[in-house]
């Protein structure tokens, strides 16, 4: 189920992928008068990438005077349903799974704390396929009973937005998505933000 009222004084959870990726989703939802929370749930990122990104994203949430909920990492849960797609090429089944973790994640954090929806920054990248994103959330939406945002951040210079944020917050900006599968892509491609 989507979330299509005003937003108003609404508690909304951002699941937040990265800092960078962040800003470009708080500045149009505090724009709209939404009150967020930011959820770090990101255990396909492998150690030490995870840490790096949870700082820029301190970092963020400070700036912003935003709470910010940091679930337990456990990088072998992702890897015990992703491992077996581990040649698929970035955008693939792996992908999907990983966003369905992560939604699932936030959806029941939602839920369990009285928000009135969830929303994910995984929308502000031109890599990820928004549709998809919001196709997965909202079956997550209606067997958790919160519902999702359906906000694709990129649109109206989203993606722009974040990068010059990031460089005015001086923040840290990745160049793969997180998990070791999509390294050896990137560095074939010769990098690129996700």
């Amino acid at each position: 189920m989507y979330y299509t009222d005003a937003l108003t004084d609404k508690k909304i959870l951002l699941h937040a992928c990265c800092g960078p990726c962040s800003l470009g989703a708080i500045e149009p939802l505090l724009s709209d008068g939404a009150l967020i929370t930011l959820f770090y749930y990101n255990p396909c990122i492998i150690d030490g990438e995870f840490e790096r990104r949870l700082d820029a994203l301190r970092t963020v949430a400070e700036h912003y005077s935003l709470p910010l909920v940091v679930p337990d990492h456990d990088y072998s849960a992702y890897l015990a349903y992703a491992e077996p797609y581990a040649t698929d090429r970035e955008g693939g089944a792996r992908c999907g799974l990983c966003f369905a973790d992560r939604l699932t994640s936030s959806a029941g954090y939602a839920f369990a704390n009285g928000f009135d929806a969830f929303a994910t920054t995984l929308t502000v990248s031109p890599h990820k396929d928004s549709r998809r994103i919001f196709s997965i959330a909202d079956g997550i939406s209606d067997k958790v009973g919160v519902p999702f945002l359906p906000r694709d951040f990129k649109k109206r210079d989203g993606f722009k937005l974040s990068c010059s944020l990031a460089a005015e917050l001086g923040i840290y900006r990745q160049r793969f998505c997180g998990c070791e599968f999509s390294q050896p892509e990137i560095s074939a491609a010769g990098g690129g933000d996700k």
